[in-house]
């Protein structure tokens, strides 16, 4: 592998020179042809070698708690994740320098806001990384949780990426006991929980149709509780069950009880009807001859064995806003994020869930967003015209999570989103957005008015792109899949396209369209 030498930034940089030398220096160790292949990124090594070099310069104090941390998968997965970033960042300013001959100062002068405030970021969210991982870090911040009256983390932590199997294979496959769980699988699940808890994530969601989820769960909570590490009381529990579970309201009962049992607890603190996507769901709940199944529900908080009932849905809105109607639940997981609703999308007045947020909030229901990062527009990912829209500001990560948590700051009715959930395959899934979340404890004016200017971009490339009435109108008229004669998803496929279009968010739509092929 080839390496270069290119100038050092000069003064030009003034504040920003050395971390940006920092940069140049850590990605040119891997010789030109892997500094500008974005494939390159998947060569773990040299974005380690890129992480360290730069953290050298810009944070030896992460790099030092790294070193010493007993966890070597999550210290090779922080390495990797910042390598990356600093790649893609200095791959952008290179491949859209206008000088394609330019070297050091004036190959990043063109991008030197952007760069400089990308690098900016990454520094300060490394250090404060140092702290998190040293358990000096403040806690994730809490919020009351509607009628519920839970003090909830703004983060919660999915349990659906961290378990051995689906259980979707040959019958032979399936993981129904802990002798087929691997002890690494299983250990890695139990460090998962110990850095959610030490961060102050302390709500806990699974599912049934987790696979073996709920099984690991259990005997992981068992071990933690008994080691004293962690209190029952201190936990809020949820698992999800979708109605067609059972053929009657019994055996949604005992359904339900099985699902608690593997957890090996007394009680959850949050239950679910997994989800509640179609009027058939809906009628099995409220209009059964046989027995309405929420009756299931509501006998099993009087048992004291559920305390809070609600439901999650990837439904089209109206049906989601009829179920909120019913006053039987007390909060919601649903779709609902600053580029759209996912399958929602295009519907109701407001073109997605918006019209359901504040309808939850007039009943005082708890509001949970899915899939803020991965539905909500790929954010891990994200095309470089989203990036660079939202840079210097935030990163698209940092800004998909403010945008939630400050949603009653814009919204014109004032509805909050309490929590979302995010999937861990490893402990260091959680440090993006724990790092978001301690932001909130720091000035949320300054944070606030950061969240705004990227907004304000992201609007006029809209509109730029598509026009004002285009973005205004484009959904009215066009079915829900759910709706469509042969269920085409019409109303995914012209929201995909407006972020084509505005953002560049290629990727994101062809992860989309996947899905709707076939059907």
């Amino acid at each position: 592998m080839s390496t270069v030498n290119p100038a050092r930034p000069s003064s030009l940089f003034l504040e920003d020179a050395n971390l940006i030398e920092a940069a140049v220096e850590a990605t040119a160790q891997v010789g030109d042809d892997m500094r500008d292949d974005p494939i390159a990124t998947s060569d773990t090594e040299a974005m380690k070698m890129i992480a360290r070099r730069f953290l050298a310069n810009s944070a030896p104090s992460l790099l030092e708690v790294l070193d010493k941390h007993p966890d070597i998968n999550s210290t090779a997965d922080r390495l990797i994740k910042i390598g990356r970033n600093i790649s893609a960042t200095m791959r952008y300013a290179r491949l859209t320098a206008p000088d394609k001959g330019a070297t050091g100062e004036s190959l990043y002068a063109h991008y030197k806001d952007k760069i400089a405030g990308a690098l900016q970021l990454l520094s300060e969210e490394c250090k404060s990384l140092a702290e998190i991982l040293k358990g000096e870090a403040p806690k994730v911040p809490k919020v009351r949780f509607g009628q519920t009256e839970l003090e909830m983390p703004v983060v919660t932590l999915g349990c659906m990426r961290f378990q051995q199997s689906w259980n979707r294979g040959k019958p032979e496959d399936k993981v129904l006991d802990m002798s087929k769980v691997d002890d690494g699988c299983q250990k890695n699940l139990v460090e998962i929980l110990r850095y959610a808890y030490q961060c102050g994530v302390n709500h806990i969601e699974t599912a049934k149709s987790y696979g073996s989820s709920e099984l690991q769960l259990g005997f992981a909570l068992k071990e933690l509780f008994e080691s004293g590490e962690m209190k029952r009381e201190d936990l809020i529990i949820q698992t999800k069950l979708p109605v067609t579970a059972a053929n009657s309201i019994e055996e949604f009962k005992d359904a339900i009880l099985k699902s608690i049992a593997c957890l090996q607890l007394d009680y959850v603190d949050l239950f679910s009807v997994h989800g509640l996507n179609l009027q058939s769901h809906f009628d099995l709940l409220f209009n059964n001859p046989d027995g309405n199944m929420i009756e299931a529900c509501n006998q099993l908080k009087k048992e004291g064995k559920i305390r809070h009932i609600g439901f999650s849905t990837h439904a089209p809105a109206k049906l989601i806003r009829k179920a909120v109607e019913t006053d039987a639940f007390e909060y919601v997981n649903l779709h609902y994020q600053f580029c759209g609703s996912y399958t929602c999308t295009g519907d109701l007045e407001f073109a997605g869930n918006l019209s359901n947020v504040r309808l939850c909030h007039e009943k005082d229901m708890g509001v949970f967003i899915i899939s803020i990062y991965d539905k909500g527009g790929r954010l891990y990912a994200p095309s470089n015209k989203l990036r660079d829209l939202c840079l210097p500001d935030m990163e698209p990560m940092t800004y998909g999570s403010v945008w939630m948590w400050q949603h009653s700051m814009f919204d014109e009715k004032k509805a909050p989103l309490h929590t979302f959930t995010v999937g861990a395959a490893r402990p260091s899934d959680l440090d993006q957005p724990v790092l978001d979340a301690i932001q909130l404890l720091k000035d949320q004016d300054e944070l606030a008015a950061r969240r705004q200017r990227v907004t304000d971009r992201l609007s006029k490339a809209m509109e730029d792109a598509l026009g004002k009435k285009w973005m205004e109108t484009w959904h009215v008229g066009l079915p829900n899949a759910y709706e469509s004669r042969f269920q085409t998803h019409l109303t995914g496929l012209v929201w995909t396209y407006n972020l084509v279009q505005a953002w560049g968010m290629l990727d994101f739509a062809k992860d989309r369209y996947g899905p709707m092929e076939n059907n």
